[in-house]
């Protein structure tokens, strides 16, 4: 499961960044990207209504994750090469 890192959150969107977390643990298989289905089936079982503004930052939010994995992903690689 993701874990949230360690960095200071304006409290006003604190509980998104902990539902960020919450839906990017539960990805089925590496890093994919989440969707507008994801995050809805979601919130319909937890009976959670974001506001359009909320997924948008959730969106937000999963592009930079993928992004700053994907660059991860692409170091350990050239180290591997490299060795």
């Amino acid at each position: 499961m993701a874990e949230s890192p360690e960095l200071e959150v304006p409290d006003a969107a604190a509980h998104v960044w902990g539902w960020f977390w919450q839906l990017s643990g539960r990805r089925y298989s590496g890093p994919e990207a989440l969707t507008f289905a994801d995050i809805g089936q979601w919130a319909s079982l937890l009976q959670i209504e974001p506001l359009p503004d909320e997924v948008q930052m959730l969106m937000a939010m999963d592009d930079q994750y993928l992004r700053a994995v994907r660059e991860d992903q692409k170091a350990a690689r050239e180290r591997a090469q490299q060795q």
